[in-house]
């Protein structure tokens, strides 16, 4: 395994366990995930409707995400551009409550999803060998 083939091997763990993660701890207390955080977007343009149904999906998003990233491979790919896609659509709400700390930590997940899906080109299609 070369250098780079490690560099992505690292990425692939850290960010599979992350979005993994973030699905499961939310999953079995979703109702009160869904409350908290959706209270945070009651002043912005967002309809509660709307709110809700996205952070009623989101953690078996991350899970999904997660599950396909450490699986990798092809799968690998599509479960950084399934991760990619949440971070934008969360990174969209985030600037929307104008909470630019939040924002700044997504784009270090936009930046390493990124990394993530240019480095399986660079490695071998994320392969292994």
């Amino acid at each position: 395994m070369n250098t780079n083939q490690l560099a992505q091997l690292i990425l692939r763990l850290g960010l599979g366990i992350n979005m993994l993660m973030h699905g499961l701890v939310r999953i079995p207390k979703l109702g009160e995930f869904v409350t908290k955080t959706g209270a945070g977007f009651a002043n912005t343009i967002l309809p509660s409707i709307l709110t809700k149904s996205f952070l009623y999906t989101l953690p078996f998003v991350e899970l999904a995400s997660g599950i396909l990233i450490l699986l990798g491979g092809q799968l690998g790919k599509w479960g950084y551009f399934l991760g990619g896609l949440t971070i934008g659509a969360l990174l969209f709400g985030t600037t929307l409550k104008e909470d630019w700390a939040g924002a700044s930590t997504q784009m270090i997940y936009v930046i390493a999803f990124y990394l993530a899906l240019r480095g399986l080109n660079e490695s071998g299609r994320g392969r292994f060998r």
